[in-house]
């Protein structure tokens, strides 16, 4: 018998046809089915069942889909049935160098041992890092100019040991406490002591291999994954596995340093002298820093998840521009990247090459009473150190084609001002406004992923959106153009056409973007006019960004009709159609 209509398979339908059904099958009226009777509430108890199992089926299917699931669980396990192991933190590395503080104290031996993984605090932060070590323990002679240079991870080098249990393709969780996580590269495996290497596919795995895996826990930390005879070796029944791994603060670790706030450090692990005596190794050596601890950042945001998982080769190979973008993107360091070969062109020789447009991300070493005005040019462009840190992680990743040449690029910087005009209703504060209106801006510019232009419409909106803004205006000026417009002034032989070329600025006035191209909003140039731009923002004087309020509306109550109007279509327009940077 028919009883629900496939068309009303709602709660509310569900429950209507059920009356309906008991009615003309027992010939009852609807008031026996209310909540006072047996009857209604036996039918409201299922109600909420059927309710319940109904939002249960909807549930189970969304989270089925890995750009509609809701849970970062889910995600994640979708992710990792397509191939795609989720990026987890990694930590911040640098480098130290560590000489004797001609401390004539006796010390057994005059030298001091150092073992592997110990323990430096940085004085600025107060975040510990390791000393990465090539081998268990070093010594180091208390001499005149001796030096030892040492790379350094943050975090602590932590242990977990399990017990092998002789089954193929055996596996074990390693979870992370709370507030840390466990680095995506440093994690190495011993069975039995014997240190055992790493692979990233089963399939890689060479016939009883002392081999592992390493997987993103779903929930947490780590899934350690053993081989099964043909693909790689299965520890025997009662071994003892040990787990050594990074235990890292992520992108909290990064600090930069600067010639009037230099780096330092002090050791937290006692080091020994020859004779095993222990000691106080700040007594007796000094640290200096010699590479800033960079590179460190968070794991993967669901949102990169879902963007990066679908178009990930599952061969783990970096064969192409995209996929080492994808690589970059994980890393969660840069602000703006851009992978491109050269097959299209005629010249054939640099074929191999994989140029990398990177530009870092600024934001994670912004102190809080700084902005995107306040940075530094230098701060866009990647040192010497960065860029040979980038091709080493790259390389050690295994993913590179063996033919496969990398040359990262130095963005071409080009200067642009930006000069706002604004009216202001009456009862706005001058000053406040400007302040929001930079505040606005350097978070725009700060936020900026479009690699082909800067529309001038962006600004005007943000300025438009402000309270307290009744109309407003806003042009770019850019250091390419007024060079190019100087270069022709007093030329004879020039067309009208020609003259009014503008160089970088579209017919709109926006700012277009070449490929190795990094637009920022600064001054430090001077026009075609001879009107000199200041660096940073410099009140009264022209710099980069120039504010003008050149009148301000009085409140009448047309003015105050206009400015609930406006403020309804700005709330209206934001509702409906989200802006895009």
């Amino acid at each position: 018998m028919n009883i629900y209509q496939k068309n009303r398979i709602l709660i509310s339908g569900l429950l209507s046809d059920t009356y309906v059904f008991l009615q003309r099958t027992y010939n009852q009226s609807k008031n026996v089915f209310t909540a006072a009777s047996a009857w209604g509430q036996i039918l409201f108890v299922l109600q909420n069942l059927s309710q319940m199992i109904l939002y249960f089926i909807e549930d189970s299917i969304t989270e089925l889909n890995i750009y509609q699931a809701t849970r970062d669980y889910s995600v994640k396990s979708i992710a990792r049935l397509s191939g795609y192991d989720p990026g987890r933190a990694s930590t911040a590395q640098g480098e130290i160098s560590i000489q004797w503080n001609l401390n004539t104290a006796p010390v057994g031996g005059g030298a001091v041992i150092i073992a592997n993984n110990t323990q430096v605090q940085c004085i600025q932060n107060g975040k510990y890092y390791s000393m990465m070590l090539s081998s268990p323990t070093v010594t180091f002679n208390l001499v005149p100019n001796n030096t030892l240079r040492v790379k350094i991870a943050q975090g602590t080098v932590q242990n977990a040991t399990v017990t092998g249990t002789g089954l193929s393709l055996q596996s074990f969780n390693i979870p992370s406490k709370s507030g840390a996580f466990i680095d995506q590269y440093y994690v190495n495996v011993y069975v039995n002591e014997e240190k055992w290497k790493r692979y990233d596919s089963f399939y890689d795995m060479p016939l009883q291999g002392s081999t592992f895996l390493v997987r993103t826990g779903i929930s947490q930390g780590i899934d350690v994954y053993f081989g099964n005879s043909n693909f790689g070796k299965i520890p025997p029944p009662g071994s003892r596995i040990r787990i050594e791994y990074v235990q890292t603060l992520g992108g909290q670790g990064n600090l930069r340093s600067t010639p009037d706030k230099p780096i330092t450090y002090r050791f937290t692990t006692l080091g020994t002298d020859l004779f095993g005596q222990q000691l106080n190794l700040n007594d007796y050596v000094n640290i200096k820093n010699q590479v800033d601890p960079l590179f460190g950042s968070d794991p993967e945001s669901t949102e990169l998840i879902r963007l990066v998982a679908p178009y990930t080769s599952r061969a783990f190979v970096l064969a192409n521009p995209q996929s080492y973008e994808i690589y970059l993107t994980r890393l969660n360091i840069f602000s703006q990247i851009h992978a491109y070969s050269t097959f299209e062109d005629e010249y054939l020789d640099d074929d191999n090459i994989v140029y990398i447009y990177l530009v870092p991300d600024i934001t994670l070493n912004l102190e809080s009473n700084q902005d995107y005005f306040d940075i530094p040019t230098a701060e866009f462009i990647l040192s010497p150190e960065m860029k040979l840190a980038i091709i080493n992680l790259l390389e050690d990743s295994g993913q590179m084609i063996a033919t496969t040449v990398l040359k990262i690029i130095d963005p071409a910087i080009t200067r642009i001002v930006g000069n706002a005009s604004v009216t202001i209703f009456e009862g706005n504060d001058p000053t406040t406004i400007k302040n929001t209106i930079r505040r606005s801006i350097a978070s725009y510019m700060l936020n900026l992923k479009r690699r082909d232009r800067i529309p001038r419409s962006d600004i005007i909106a943000i300025l438009e959106s402000i309270p307290g803004i009744d109309s407003a205006n806003f042009f770019f000026t850019s250091q390419k153009n007024e060079a190019n417009q100087l270069t022709m002034q007093g030329a004879t032989n020039l067309n009208a056409a020609t003259l009014n070329t503008q160089v970088g600025i579209d017919s709109f006035g926006d700012i277009l973007i070449g490929r190795n191209e990094l637009v920022i909003m600064r001054g430090g140039w001077t026009d075609r006019y001879g009107v000199t731009y200041k660096e940073g923002i410099v009140e009264g004087a022209p710099c980069s960004l120039n504010i003008d309020i050149p009148y301000v509306v009085p409140n009448t109550f047309n003015t105050e009709s206009a400015k609930n109007q406006k403020s309804a279509i700005i709330d209206s327009n934001s509702q409906t159609v989200p802006r895009t940077m």
